[in-house]
């Protein structure tokens, strides 16, 4: 489904991490703002809210890779360079 590939499992873990910060805090932002400009929006607090939703989306976006790198790896870990060795050597 998505075609970022980030090989360590550290790299996943804080790519997860910082992507759910990301959502948590965008939303947070979003929904305060929503609610103190309620009825008062000109059409640049409607480009600023849309642009806070593009950012929640984006902090999913990125749990959804890490979680679905961390998963797709063999043994639910990410491939760390001696399994890619043990790999290669394998082949050989």
């Amino acid at each position: 489904m998505f075609t970022v590939a980030i090989r360590s499992r550290f790299g996943n873990a804080v790519t997860g991490v910082l992507g759910l910060i990301y959502a948590l805090s965008a939303s947070a932002i979003l929904a305060q703002y929503v609610i103190s400009n309620w009825g008062a929006n000109s059409l640049v607090d409607h480009l600023l809210q849309a642009a806070l939703l593009c950012a929640a989306i984006g902090g999913v976006w990125f749990v959804l890779i890490a979680a679905e790198n961390l998963r797709s790896a063999p043994g639910g870990r990410a491939q760390t360079s001696r399994d890619r060795q043990a790999g290669a050597a394998a082949e050989s």
